[in-house]
């Protein structure tokens, strides 16, 4: 009785602990999922066992339940279960999710990621593991947005999306799919609408193959599955101006082209000149018109910018304007397109000559396929053709000549260096358009003595140009001299144009006085001729009779003066007749001035100067000369 009382009166007791129990156990397995959590599960016991190697158990088994608990409020038994809260999965608008499954079937040999299995987006795990899941990385990515994810059952990684900027292009290459054949070098397009490969499971669906893919993404944002595709940006192509992109396909097959024998040296065939195109021998890679063909595009790409796939197709630059090779010193400025150092020769006469050219060559748009398939690049052109031949032309001159003479001969030396580019370039399909000297440097010592000779030279100009100064200044001095009587020279010389239109006028005066009198004459002339003719008729009949009374008086005369003789004598009758003749005036006995010399008594010197200075004053006589006058009118009184 007293045990029965005792336990009676611990009843109450008792009741309130078992009260207050339960309400423990109550309150411990009720819980709240909030909006932002999920709720995952773990069954700890009265379940059944999961299978070896099962991670996440499906319904009654015990272990991390694939289902999950949306938001809201439960009561699992503490004991029986865990509910542990997750936060829901969100990823960001520029975000992709990749998912990695932690349970299911392993994944297929040589597969890397996982297919595709309906399961609302991972968000319903049950679903997966039912399903024909693989374990590991799957193919399905989650986009920008919110889930419920079972994070014991899933691994969700939030990563970047694929961005591809302005002026590039995304290359992507698929870590899974259909192995590319060793004959393949770019993998073809799948046949599965991927969505520029944002869908995964399309593209394993499709047949894509593994490797480089040949179709490219734009600028732009993508949601592509980092683990199914690498994708690398590259630099969009861009042909500057002045120059085109030869373009080498990877894509296609192989081309394997053999050959019987080798073709012999020297044949018309390895004839590059002559031949349409480069021997096949020479050309890496064929040319071609199809770009789904492997080889080398015969059409090359004008300037521009082009989305090109770097990885399936190779550009090579090539200059279409000028271009410019320098072999000269780093120290140049200006520097072409392509760099050399300064030619080194050997003079025939031993001297070291450093010789610095410019060549100018182009390359035409239509040969520059020929152009890489023959060499493969500009550089390798200019190396294996034009620096050589370049090189030697100059050596082989300056072996010819002496070092001054090298020089004295550079327009020669350009002229002959271009001839040799031009001829040799053209069977390469290279035009050589200039080719310039810019300097020779010639040995210190020797420049020495040429510099002293041509100051020698030059010093001799400059003198006969101080000589021709001079010249010029004394004509200058002389040309103002000039200037400053050109009032009194412009004078004279109006004074001799007056003088001469005077003369001239006194000529014209004259020859028309000798005219007029010329023809007054000849009319006096006709008229005396005709009155002479008149009276020499009658002066004839006088003369005539006159001569014969002069006559007969004459001879009268004369017998008179022979009787004088006769009677008184010779000089006696020379006496008479001066008598006569003072008495008539004919003799002059008085002088009309006289002058004495010599003093009273005179003399012999002073009596002859007398009569000399008599004489001279009676010729100035106006006497004398009428009496000259009146004798030269009369011949017979002069007689």
């Amino acid at each position: 009785m007293g045990a029965l009382d005792g336990l009676l009166a611990a009843a109450p007791f008792l009741a309130v602990v078992v009260l207050i129990v339960l309400v423990l156990i109550f309150l411990i397995g009720v819980f709240l999922i909030e909006q932002d959590q999920v709720g995952i599960l773990t069954r700890r016991m009265l379940g059944r066992p999961m299978p070896q190697g099962q991670v996440v158990a499906r319904k009654g088994e015990v272990g991390v339940q694939a289902d999950t608990l949306v938001p809201g409020l439960y009561w699992r038994m503490p004991f029986v279960w865990k509910v542990a809260k997750s936060p829901i999965v969100t990823i960001p608008d520029d975000k992709v999710g990749t998912v990695e499954a932690i349970d299911r079937k392993p994944l297929p040999k040589g597969r890397v990621v996982g297919d595709e299995i309906e399961c609302n987006q991972f968000q319903d795990a049950n679903a997966f593991l039912m399903g024909n899941g693989h374990k590991g990385p799957q193919s399905a990515i989650l986009r920008p947005g919110q889930y419920r994810i079972n994070t014991r059952a899933f691994v969700v990684n939030v990563v970047d999306a694929t961005y591809i900027g302005d002026s590039e292009i995304g290359v992507v290459s698929a870590q899974d799919g259909v192995p590319l054949p060793s004959s393949l070098q770019i993998a073809p397009p799948s046949a599965g609408a991927h969505s520029y490969f944002q869908n995964g499971q399309a593209f394993l669906d499709g047949k894509g193959y593994r490797g480089p893919q040949l179709e490219t993404l734009q600028p732009g944002l993508y949601y592509v599955n980092p683990l199914l595709f690498e994708v690398r940006s590259f630099k969009t192509i861009d042909v500057p101006p002045g120059t085109v992109a030869v373009l080498r396909s990877n894509v296609g097959e192989e081309l394997v082209r053999p050959r019987d024998r080798p073709t012999p040296v020297g044949t018309s065939e390895r004839a590059i000149d002559s031949a349409p195109i480069h021997d096949a021998s020479e050309t890496l890679l064929p040319l071609t018109d199809d770009k789904g063909t492997r080889g080398i595009f015969r059409n090359p790409l004008a300037p521009g910018r082009y989305n090109l796939n770097p990885v399936a197709y190779t550009a090579y630059i090539v200059p279409t304007n000028a271009v410019m090779i320098d072999w000269a010193d780093s120290t140049v400025p200006n520097a072409g397109d392509f760099k050399f150092g300064a030619l080194g020769v050997t003079s025939k006469d031993g001297f070291p000559i450093a010789v610095e050219v410019r060549l100018v060559a182009r390359i035409d748009a239509a040969n520059a396929a020929f152009i890489i398939a023959r060499f493969g690049s500009i550089q390798s052109l200019i190396q294996q053709i034009i620096h050589p031949v370049i090189d030697a032309e100059f050596r082989n001159n300056a072996g010819n000549k002496k070092a001054l003479e090298f020089v004295q001969s550079r327009s020669d030396l350009q002229a002959e260096a271009l001839s040799k580019a031009k001829e040799s370039f053209k069977r390469y399909n290279v035009e050589a358009q200039n080719l310039l000297i810019s300097q020779i440097r010639m040995p210190p010592e020797l420049m020495a003595t040429q510099t002293q000779k041509e100051i020698a030279m030059q010093q001799q100009a400059q003198y006969v140009q101080q000589a021709a100064a001079e010249q010029q200044r004394i004509a200058v001095q002389e040309m103002t001299a000039r200037a400053a009587l050109q009032s009194q020279v412009v004078t004279a010389e109006l004074e001799v144009v007056i003088n001469e239109n005077q003369a001239k006028a006194a000529v014209k005066q004259a020859e028309g006085i000798r005219d007029s009198t010329k023809i007054k004459a000849e009319g006096e002339k006709e008229a005396l001729l005709r009155v002479g003719e008149g009276q020499g008729g009658a002066a004839a009949s006088v003369g005539s009779g006159q001569a014969t009374a002069v006559k007969s008086v004459g001879l009268a005369q004369a017998e008179a003066y022979r009787a004088q003789t006769e009677v008184i004598g010779a000089e006696r009758v020379a006496l008479v007749r001066v008598v006569e003749a003072i008495r008539d005036g004919h003799i002059q006995i008085t002088p009309e001035t006289q002058i004495t010399l010599g003093g009273p008594e005179g003399g012999s010197a002073g009596s002859l100067l007398t009569a000399y200075f008599a004489k001279l004053l009676a010729d100035q006589s106006p006497s004398s000369s009428s009496r000259r006058a009146a004798a030269s009118s009369d011949p017979k009184k002069g007689e």
